[in-house]
């Protein structure tokens, strides 16, 4: 998908941090799209090529030729997903001034979003694929891609003074494999049912990554 003029650089470094999706022509998009809609709404197992040919305006024929079986758009449709949700984090980030208050809104926005009922990973996590879902989510790629754009907001806010100087890499490193986890499972004993609980969990436990000791 091209990115658009009115886009700021942290939602094209979210369009960066997946290749693999932006390497994809307007068809081929909708096709994955079509996936990852009838993933989530039917399930995996439920859903067939014909499916989801017919989701795309395609042919049965062209989703084969682009990407050979069903199972070969898993890793395309979880890509997809994070992308999504990564987008809406950015989104719900308001304040580049405040780093913490930044930080925890889109904390709050991103368990709102792992919560909800059709959450891609939430409707495979008991699929025939849900080993394949975990692993793409923990993939380094997708790690990196959370890496990249979390690494550049904190840049950002060191420059303008509102954070100490220390190797952002890392901190967005422990960010990234935070809030990618909660995208695969956000099920547990955190605290955040709901966005003020989430907002509070992320100003006492996940806003301190910002200011790592020296």
């Amino acid at each position: 998908m091209a990115v658009t003029a009115s886009e700021g650089p942290a939602m094209r470094a979210v369009r960066d941090a997946y290749p693999q999706l932006e390497a994809l022509d307007a068809k081929a998009e909708r096709i994955v799209a079509a996936a990852r809609e009838l993933y989530t709404v039917r399930g995996y197992d439920e859903t067939n090529v014909a499916d989801i040919a017919e989701e795309a305006g395609v042919g049965v024929a062209t989703v084969y030729r682009r990407f050979g079986t069903k199972h070969n758009l898993i890793r395309f449709a979880v890509a997809y997903e994070a992308r999504r949700v990564l987008m809406i984090v950015v989104n719900a980030i308001s304040k580049p001034e405040d780093p913490v208050a930044s930080l925890c809104e889109g904390f709050s926005v991103l368990v709102r979003e792992a919560s909800a009922p059709k959450l891609l990973t939430r409707s495979l996590r008991n699929s025939s694929v849900a080993g394949e879902i975990r692993s793409e989510l923990s993939d380094p790629t997708m790690i990196a891609g959370g890496r990249e754009l979390l690494a550049r907001a904190i840049e950002a806010w060191q420059a303008a003074g509102s954070l100490p100087a220390y190797d952002a890499a890392v901190v967005s490193e422990l960010l990234s494999r935070l809030l990618m986890s909660l995208v695969a499972n956000p099920e547990g004993v955190l605290p955040v049912r709901d966005a003020a609980d989430a907002y509070a969990f992320a100003r006492r436990h996940v806003a301190v990554l910002l200011f790592p000791a020296s």
